[in-house]
């Protein structure tokens, strides 16, 4: 990892560590409906192990099918400790493990996961891409990749905002000028929908398979 790496890593973690205690607040119930609606896709089946990449305060561990094994990752570790907190008084039958760790450098094994998701996230780390490239990675073949997150528009003057914007957003820990869908599109990763969701349609919900067998399909909206 570059020393430039290391600085975003540090500077993300920093600006989440700040977030941590007003999160679920400011951030929750404003993004809860894409994550329900990402959630909703995942495979109806008892006993799947599932990673969390961005768990945060683990304000999505009522979304998961009964009996998931889930495994957490987040790089700020005030929000794993609020997450422990929060899965320490669950009785949901699901076993949650959690640990501190970066998103493009995954500490799992090659095919770890029957799915991974990733809710608001992918615009927040310093390399998109390899982050998808490590989501491919540890999920099992024919395993689910959900990812919500905010996609820059296809054109006019919303893109063009969008560029303008970003700088700024970046301060708060995310940018606005990322085209998400375009980007898990140019990766092994199969598309198979993505939805829109949250106020004005704001963000995209993307469905996708390790399956190379399987082609993308157009978008759909929600």
């Amino acid at each position: 990892m570059s020393d430039k790496d290391r600085s975003l890593g540090r500077s993300v973690e920093k600006i989440y560590s700040f977030y941590s205690p007003f999160y679920d607040l400011v951030f929750g119930k404003m993004l809860q409906p894409g994550r329900e609606l990402a959630f909703s896709y995942l495979n109806e089946k008892p006993h799947q192990k599932i990673l969390d990449i961005g768990v945060g305060t683990g304000i999505t561990f009522d979304l998961y099918p009964e009996q998931s094994y889930v495994v957490g990752i987040d790089i700020c570790p005030k929000m794993i400790e609020r997450a422990k907190k929060r899965a320490a008084i669950l009785s949901n039958g699901h076993q949650i493990s959690l640990y501190v760790m970066d998103a493009c450098s995954l500490e799992f094994e090659d095919e770890s996961f029957d799915g991974v998701i990733s809710p608001y996230v992918i615009t927040t780390v310093r390399d998109p891409l390899k982050l998808c490239q490590e989501m491919y990675r540890v999920c099992k073949t024919d395993g689910q990749i959900i990812i919500v997150n905010h996609s820059k528009s296809s054109g006019g003057l919303c893109s063009k905002l969008e560029k303008w914007l970003s700088p700024l957003f970046i301060r708060a820990g995310f940018v606005t000028d990322l085209d998400v869908i375009e980007l898990v599109a140019s990766t092994e990763i199969q598309v198979q929908k993505a939805i829109d969701c949250n106020t004005f349609n704001l963000h995209k919900v993307i469905v996708g398979v390790k399956n190379k067998s399987i082609k993308g399909i157009p978008l759909a909206k929600h």
